[in-house]
């Protein structure tokens, strides 16, 4: 693609213009622009990529269309019969080619702007309607095959503009060359190149920020400090290059309006959603099933719901957390019927018939005119991907941009800047940006690029010749600066994650002689803010956070932390083992959890280890009901599938789309294995199932608990087992139990012997029916007991009180949240609790909230 935009001097008037795709189509009376129907061209059809296409249909489908567009540019003519797959030796390129040839003959159209390029390539100069002399040079180094075609026609239509009127224009460019001495005109010169570097110094301060919005602010006093001390002379002798990104260009607009500078060269609206396309698309993912809960959690969010604001953000945010909500059950009215309608669909008919339910029911959103759009009255099969295709949200025309002499000028990273400036101020200097990286082309290797090259002269870029651009055009925007630039380096995104330093810096450090990046700034948040040439004043710094905490680990919070939560009664809430297991690794984790302060970032959902357990339990549920004979071998075989796709319908119904097909057959094959195993276990020990997924309520030290047994076996000679059901190997619970730090087992033990409801299991403790209690590690078929499983076949039983340890701390833990003590963890908490008890510590290894509490090991500790 051309760095150099193609502009053309109008004879009579002398005015310059971009020559854009629009004033083509004007000028050379090209017809309108209309559909490229990739999509309805790529069903039915054997190719290369067909599988991919049935397995991820919409990201073959822009693979497929960026892979074309790219082939297409390629050629002089924009003419199929240009490809000559045919050159190439039999391989995957060949297969590849052809098909694309192939897929262009038989859709017989150009995508815009490519079909008004044809349209002029295909003219005479009378044709043109005006002159469009070319007031720049036809030649780039980096332009494609038909922007070159197209210069040459331009210039064989309409010629050049004059020389005087050609130097006139060049006056107001950007130099493509150093304008400058120093470290920045050697920057300038060689970014991109081999050779011997030179010194930093005052043309090219680096400086190092927290983040983005740190940036803006950095930049907008930069600029004042600029003026005020006389470097620049006006507003406009400063640029600001920045990222291609619409927070950036909030946060500089708001931080320039603070220090009373105008800014120009922003967008005069801010671009407005298109929430109807919005909510139809939703609708149409909602109504295919199975949809992400994300997707209905943007639909309770949308402002077009017949609810209240603060309503959708409360179902939204119970439905991210528990995967159901209340709320959205209670709705009633207009609310209840769009969600009544949100059911799985099948036929057409239905899929109106739903669709003009929510359009009755939501009488303000014009959604009627966006249905019709979707041409479900004349389709002949239900094509989501198509329907989809035609549901998204309509790209808005580039805003207007308000651009005036006497402002900052602000340049983005996509175009070269539209005037010079004595100082450039370059921000976003991380990452992706400056240049982007590359993407693979999503079709072709870069081998068959090479090979596509020589053998048919086809010149397809790849990623060598996208960084070479990329670095091009970040040149060519550092050349704006005249006299000096200053470049910002953020070490944190919006987000907290650390940013590394992007390519173009890296390059300009070894150029200015850095061995590393960080070598070459200059810390903002340092002490030294002499060094820093913006109105700034230091701010208090502590070298270690955790000298502010106290020495012994301890806070007092004077009140009964176990109350926080109150239950309906006034007394306290129920705790389940997991909370309290919180609790036993790290206090102030298991605070966060009972005042809700937890991360709610959304998420799709995702076959992780608690999803892949909820089945596992699920199906050994339905293989072995309670109170049935044992299937054999055989019968489990057959009942296993059925299980899973109960298993999967109940919770993960995501799991049945297209794209999950090989976890599935996956998670067959490991469904099996588990329930063969656990049907040989129940068989050689002789057990009945009493009850799966049983519900228990007990006491701890006065505390209320509550947790559940995933299963409840009676064995011979009146002994029951309590058992739970892990998605593990053995090797870490038995670690767990010979230190006697399993604390499940201990308040399993407490629900049944001191139980807060009677039941028919808790009945019968007290006739003398001896309880033990038992992991199941399904994925190494390992039965764990405690010392009350002795005699038990298939079982593997300890030798020690297996929570012992758990219990007395506990305890300890239980007395100090009730005096509202919460003891702090220290950096050596992890390897103390996995070497040392044998327990996972996730409270302590996900919460960056406790880590930031997290105290240095005591002396003498290790």
């Amino acid at each position: 693609m051309r760095i150099d935009p193609l502009m053309t001097c109008s004879p009579v008037t002398g005015a310059l213009r971009y020559i854009t795709d629009d004033l083509l189509r004007e000028t050379y009376l090209a017809p309108a622009a209309t559909d490229f129907p990739l999509v309805e061209a790529l069903s039915n059809r054997k190719a290369p990529w067909s599988e991919s296409l049935t397995l991820a249909p919409e990201e073959t489908a822009r693979a497929i269309e960026g892979a074309l567009t790219t082939v297409m540019r390629a050629t002089e003519g924009l003419e199929f019969s240009q490809l000559q797959p045919e050159a190439l030796p039999e391989s995957r390129a060949r297969d590849h080619l052809t098909a694309l040839r192939d897929l262009w003959r038989d859709i017989g159209t150009l995508p815009a702007p490519l079909d008004v390029y044809s349209h002029v390539l295909n003219c005479d100069a009378a044709d043109a309607l005006e002159p469009l002399p070319l007031a720049n040079s036809v030649v780039c180094q980096h332009q494609d095959s038909i922007e070159r075609a197209l210069a040459n026609q331009l210039i064989a239509h309409h010629g050049a503009a004059p020389d005087a009127e050609m130097s006139a224009f060049e006056q107001g460019l950007v130099s493509a060359t150093a304008p400058v001495s120093g470290a920045l005109g050697f920057v300038q010169s060689n970014l991109g190149k081999s050779g011997e570097g030179t010194s930093a110094d005052e043309t090219l301060r680096v400086f190092g920020v927290r983040d983005p919005q740190e940036e803006a602010d950095f930049a907008a006093a930069r600029a004042q400090q600029l003026l005020q001390d006389g470097i620049v002379d006006l507003p406009a002798d400063i640029g600001v290059l920045v990222p291609d990104d619409r927070n950036y260009e909030r946060a500089l607009a708001e931080a320039f309006d603070r220090v009373g500078i105008p800014l120009s060269g922003q967008a005069e609206a801010a671009i407005k959603r298109d929430l109807t396309a919005e909510l139809l698309l939703l609708l149409l993912t909602l109504l295919e099933a199975p949809a992400s809960r994300t997707a209905l959690a943007s639909l309770y969010t949308s402002p077009l719901m017949p609810w209240p604001g603060d309503t959708g953000r409360r179902m939204a945010r119970e439905l991210m957390d528990r995967g159901w909500s209340e709320t959205a059950k209670e709705l009633e009215g207009a609310g209840r019927l769009v969600l009544d309608a949100l059911r799985e669909t099948e036929t057409l008919p239905q899929l109106s018939a739903r669709l003009m339910t929510v359009t009755e029911t939501l009488p303000d959103v014009p959604l009627t005119e966006r249905i019709g759009q979707l041409g479900i009255a004349s389709a002949k099969s239900l094509d989501w991907s198509v329907l989809r295709k035609r549901a998204e949200p309509r790209k808005e025309d580039a805003p207007d941009i308000s651009r005036f002499v006497e402002g900052v000028s602000l340049f983005t990273e996509n175009a070269l800047p539209w005037r010079p400036a004595r100082h450039l101020i370059v921000l976003g200097l991380t990452g992706k940006h400056w240049p982007r990286l590359p993407a693979s082309n999503p079709v072709f290797t870069e081998s068959e690029i090479r090979l596509i090259r020589e053998t048919t002269g086809l010149i397809l870029p790849g990623r060598r010749e996208h960084l070479s651009r990329g670095l091009e055009m970040f040149r060519r925007q550092l050349c704006s600066a005249t006299e000096g630039a200053t470049l910002l380096v953020p070490a944190l995104d919006l987000a907290g994650k650390s940013l590394s330093p992007s390519t173009g810096f890296a390059l300009i450090s070894h150029l200015l002689g850095a061995s590393d990046p960080a070598d070459l700034l200059c810390d903002v948040r340092g002490s030294d803010v002499t060094s820093i040439p913006v109105p700034t004043e230091a701010l208090p710094t502590q070298a270690d956070p955790a000298a502010s905490l106290p020495e012994d680990g301890i806070i007092s919070l004077n009140t009964d932390l176990l109350r926080l939560r109150q239950a309906s009664e006034g007394g306290y809430v129920r705790q389940s083992p997991s909370r309290l297991e919180t609790l036993l690794v790290s206090p102030l984790a298991w605070l966060m959890d009972e005042l809700g302060a937890k991360d709610r970032t959304w998420a799709s959902e995702t076959l992780d280890v608690m999803t892949l357990g909820t089945i596992m339990h699920h199906i050994l549920e339905v293989v072995f009901p309670k109170e049935e004979p044992i299937p054999d071998a055989t019968a489990v075989d057959v009942k296993t599938p059925e299980a899973l796709v109960d298993a999967i319908k109940c919770h993960a119904i995501w799991l049945n789309g297209p794209a999950w097909n090989t976890e599935r057959a996956n998670l067959l094959r490991e469904a099996r294995m588990i329930a063969q195993s656990w049907g040989g276990f129940l068989r050689k020990s002789e057990a009945t199932v009493l009850h799966n997924e049983i519900g228990l309520e007990g006491d701890f030290d006065g505390l209320p608990i509550a947790g559940r047994a995933d299963s409840l076996l009676r064995l011979p000679n009146d002994r029951v087992l309590v058992v739970d059901h892990k998605r593990s190997k053995s090797y870490s619970r038995r670690a767990r139990m010979t230190k006697g730090w399993d604390l499940q087992v201990a308040l399993y033990r407490a629900m049944l012997e001191r139980p807060s409801e009677a039941m028919s299991l808790t009945r019968l403790v007290p006739e003398g029916v001896k309880t033990t209690t038992a992991y199941h590690t399904m994925l190494d078929a390992t039965v764990l007991t405690d010392f009350g499983g002795e005699g038990i076949p298939g079982a593997e039983v300890a030798s020690v009180d297996i929570s012992a340890n758990a219990t007395d701390h506990l305890l300890q833990a239980v007395s100090e949240a009730r005096a509202g003590i919460i003891r702090l963890n220290r950096s050596d908490d992890i390897s103390i609790m996995e070497k040392d008890r044998g327990i996972t510590p996730y409270a302590l290894k996900d919460n960056e909230f406790v880590k930031a509490f997290t105290l240095p090991a005591e002396e003498g500790s290790q």
